[in-house]
């Protein structure tokens, strides 16, 4: 179990040191993931490609809850929300590919 916190310490202070550039990328991919489930709504002529619009809004806001967290349990804990809503929202948009 030792090995797990050593990890945790690491991507901690990974994403303390470079915090501001890494929440901000992960925002801005965000956001256009977002635009482009909104331009396959407009070019599809379909509500589906709205789907992953709510993870990916889930993991926009737990990247700004990690970029204000006090602690690094908070850190750890946002980012891993943030990552899988990013995941799930992914896989939305395979899925709903797929469909259409």
């Amino acid at each position: 179990m030792r090995e797990f916190g050593d990890v945790a310490e690491r991507l901690v202070a990974v994403l303390r040191l470079r915090r501001p550039r890494v929440q901000r990328a992960t925002l801005i991919v965000l956001g256009v993931l977002a635009a482009v489930c909104v331009a396959a709504t407009l070019t599809r002529l379909s509500p589906l490609p709205l789907l992953p619009l709510a993870p990916f809004g889930a993991a926009a806001f737990a990247c700004w809850r990690a970029s204000s967290a006090d602690s690094d349990r908070q850190v750890v804990g946002w980012s891993a929300v943030t990552a899988l809503a990013t995941a799930v929202g992914f896989w939305l948009l395979g899925f709903v590919g797929r469909i259409l």
